[in-house]
C-alpha cells in the first residue's frame, strides 16, 4: 500500500513538471528580457543601463575622423537579431564629415555594446576626395537557425557572410547591374537568402549549394522572360520575415509583395503611406505576426493575413521622431526570443533605446518527456 501511495504521489509530482513545462514563461535573466516580461501589449519602455552605449556614441566612428553629427544608422532600417547568440549585429557606414564604418553587436547577456571586426573585403573609411560610401540600407540579415549575419555592400554584388567571428564572402549573382540600396532577408522557411534589387531582380542565394537564383523581374529586369515582373522604389526598399505566416513581406514605395515559402509572389493592396529605407521602419511583431510601421509622427499594424491596415492609437517616443524623422537613424531589431521589438535611435548625446511590445508574450510549450521511472501498481 505504501509503495502504491508513493508511486501516486511520484506520477503526480511528473505530472505537475509536465504541466509546468507548457505554462510557463522564459525567464529574462537579462536586462532586456525582464524588462520585456515586465510590459503590457501596446506600450514602449526604454532599455537603460547599457555598458558601451555612452548616450550612443557607440554608434559615431569619432576614431574614424567622424564628429558626432555623423552616424552609422543613416540610410537605414534594420539591426537583426540573432536567436542563437542573443544578440543584435548590425553593420553600419555614415557619410557628411567623414565617411567611416563601424560593425556594432548589442550582447543580451551583457546588456552592452561592442565592435566587432570589420570585413576586410570593403573599406571602412575615407575622405571627400577619397570617399568610403557604404550606407547599411537593409542589406544586414541574420539566420535565425544558426546565428549567420549576412551583410551586402552598397552598391555592388559584394555579399559577405560573418560566422564564428570572422566574415568570409558569397558568389555574386549574375545580374544585368546593380541599384545602390537594396534589401536582404533570410527566409528559413525556404533557406534561402533574399535579395530585392528595386531595379534589378528578386534573388534568392542557397547556403548549401552556394547559388543564386532568379525569382522575380523588378523595375529594369528582364533576365527571366517567364517571371513575375513587380515595380518598386528603385532605391527605398526593404525585406522582413514573419515568423508567424511564414512569409518574407517587400516592396518599396507604393508598392508592396509577400513571398511564400513556395516561392509564390502576391501582390498587395497600397499601403497608405510610402515605405522603405529614409520613408518608413518596418517591423514584425514576432508574437502575433503583425508587421509593425512606424511613418511619421504614426503606427501602423498591417495584418499580411487579410491585406488589412489598422492605424495604432498609440504615441510614439519623441526620440524616435528626432532628427529628419523616423526615417533617419532609427533602426529596428524584431525580438523573437522577447517577442518584443527594438528601436535603436541616433540623437547625438540624446540616443536611445525603446522596446515595443505589441502583443503578450506567448507560453513556452516545452515537448513532455514521459516518466522513466514511475511504475504503476
Amino acid at each position: 500500500m505504501k509503495r502504491a501511495l508513493g508511486s501516486v504521489r511520484a506520477l503526480s509530482v511528473a505530472i505537475a513538471c509536465i504541466a509546468g513545462s507548457f505554462f510557463s514563461h522564459p525567464a529574462g535573466a537579462s536586462a532586456l528580457g525582464d524588462l520585456a516580461a515586465s510590459m503590457a501589449p501596446g506600450t514602449f519602455a526604454e532599455l537603460t543601463g547599457m555598458g558601451g552605449w555612452s548616450s550612443g556614441a557607440i554608434l559615431s566612428p569619432t576614431d574614424l575622423g567622424c564628429i558626432t553629427s555623423d552616424y552609422i544608422t543613416q540610410y537605414a532600417e534594420k539591426a537583426p537579431w540573432d536567436p542563437v547568440g542573443k544578440r543584435v549585429m548590425f553593420v553600419g557606414q555614415t557619410h557628411g564629415n567623414c565617411y567611416g564604418g563601424r560593425f556594432v553587436i548589442y550582447g543580451d547577456s551583457t546588456n552592452a555594446w561592442s565592435q566587432g571586426p570589420w570585413p576586410s573585403a570593403i573599406c571602412q573609411s575615407g575622405t571627400a576626395t577619397s570617399p568610403c560610401f557604404s550606407h547599411a540600407y537593409d542589406h544586414n540579415t541574420v539566420d535565425p537557425a544558426t546565428g549567420d549575419l549576412y551583410y551586402r555592400n552598397y552598391s555592388s554584388t559584394t555579399f559577405l557572410r560573418f560566422r564564428n567571428g570572422s566574415w568570409s564572402s558569397l558568389p555574386a549573382p549574375a545580374m544585368q547591374a546593380v541599384q545602390c540600396c537594396g534589401a536582404l532577408e533570410f527566409f528559413p522557411d525556404m533557406s534561402r537568402l533574399i535579395f530585392v534589387d528595386g531595379d534589378w531582380g528578386v534573388w534568392a542565394f542557397n547556403p548549401s549549394s552556394s547559388a543564386w537564383t532568379l525569382l522575380a523581374n523588378t523595375n529594369g529586369s528582364n533576365a527571366g522572360s517567364s517571371l513575375p515582373k513587380l515595380p518598386m522604389s528603385s532605391t527605398a526598399v526593404f525585406a522582413l520575415y514573419d515568423p508567424v505566416l511564414k512569409i518574407v513581406l517587400f516592396g518599396g514605395g507604393s508598392n508592396l509583395y509577400k513571398l511564400s515559402a513556395s516561392g509564390t509572389i502576391t501582390t498587395l493592396k497600397t499601403p497608405p503611406m510610402s515605405l522603405g529605407v529614409t520613408n518608413a521602419v518596418v517591423a514584425v511583431d514576432s508574437t502575433g505576426g503583425k508587421y509593425i510601421v512606424l511613418s511619421g509622427s504614426s503606427m501602423w499594424q498591417y495584418d499580411a493575413s487579410t491585406d488589412t491596415w489598422t492605424q495604432l492609437a498609440i504615441t510614439v517616443p519623441s526620440v524616435l521622431l528626432a532628427l529628419n524623422g523616423v526615417g533617419d537613424g532609427l533602426v529596428e531589431t524584431s525580438i523573437s526570443t522577447y517577442g518584443v521589438i527594438m528601436y535603436t535611435k541616433y540623437d547625438n548625446g540624446s540616443s536611445k533605446v525603446y522596446l515595443y511590445k505589441h502583443s503578450p508574450t506567448a507560453a513556452v510549450q516545452v515537448k513532455p518527456m514521459p516518466p522513466t521511472s514511475v511504475v504503476a501498481q
